[in-house]
Formats: C-alpha cells, sequence, structure tokens
C-alpha cells in the first residue's frame, strides 16, 4: 500500500486508486454541493439533505484540501468566516458526477421522481459536453463574484 497526501492506495489498478480517492460516503456529495449548490460555507454544507455529521464534514474537507480539490481560505471581512472553494482538480470531477448522475436517472428513475427537472435530464442527455461545459462556466462565475 503506498500513501500520499494522507489517502492509502490499495493498488495500481486506476478504479481501485480513483475510489481511494473518491469513494467514500460523502465526498462526492460535498463536490456536487459545491459544484451545482455552490456551497461555500461550513454551515451551507451541513444544510444537505443527507445531514453529514459536523466531524466527517470536517475531516472530508481537510482530505479535498490536502488532496488538492479544494482551497480553505479565511474572510478578510468576517474573520470568522472560513470559504471552500473549488480547485481545478475539484471541478474537473463535473464529469464523472454528471455520468453518476445518468446513471442514476436512467436506472434508478422511480426512486428519484421529480428530483431531476426533465430539463436538466433533457441538457445531461443530448448536449452532455454542453451541459456539463455550462455547469462549470456557472461555478467559476460564482467563485469570481465571490467577497471574502
Amino acid at each position: 500500500m503506498e500513501e500520499e497526501n494522507n489517502i492509502t492506495f490499495r493498488s495500481l489498478c486506476p478504479i481501485a486508486t480513483g475510489l481511494d480517492v473518491l469513494g467514500d460516503k460523502w465526498t462526492l456529495l460535498i463536490l456536487r454541493d459545491m459544484i451545482f449548490g455552490h456551497k461555500k460555507l461550513f454551515n451551507e454544507f451541513k444544510e444537505s439533505p443527507e445531514k453529514v455529521p459536523s466531524k466527517m464534514l470536517s475531516n472530508r474537507l481537510r482530505k479535498l484540501e490536502n488532496i488538492g480539490f479544494i482551497t480553505r481560505t479565511k474572510g478578510e471581512i468576517n474573520k470568522k468566516s472560513v470559504y471552500y472553494l473549488l480547485e481545478k482538480k475539484g471541478l474537473d470531477t463535473l464529469p464523472l458526477i454528471v455520468e453518476l448522475m445518468l446513471f442514476t436517472t436512467e436506472f434508478y428513475y422511480d426512486h428519484l421522481g421529480d428530483t431531476y427537472t426533465l430539463d436538466v435530464q433533457t441538457k445531461m442527455k443530448t448536449d452532455k459536453a454542453k451541459y456539463i461545459r455550462d455547469v462549470g462556466l456557472k461555478y467559476k462565475e460564482f467563485q469570481k463574484s465571490l467577497v471574502f
């Protein structure tokens, strides 16, 4: 087992390595919240419907920071605020997240109900590359608009 940035890699298999980085219960949900929900503060992540425990959230945010997916920035206006923002590596998980959404929507649609609007399903399915590009650009615009 090899260790890098506090991650223990089980093998040299790309799938196993990817799961070592992204395969826990909370990491993709935090990235989802950042990319689609533009969440940036600890308490905003706590409001997610999956109810991640505070200690687990702290651990996952630290892990994502250590491996270069996000940055942690203290507020200049409000010194108590800590902002979590995606780095390129974090935003580059978007295509993977969209593929997971498409797979889940296709095979578990009855469970999801109206979670995804028809508009989003159509955009994801008909022009996935444009959808990914548009979501990525929206996040970058959001990030540029922030005042710390």
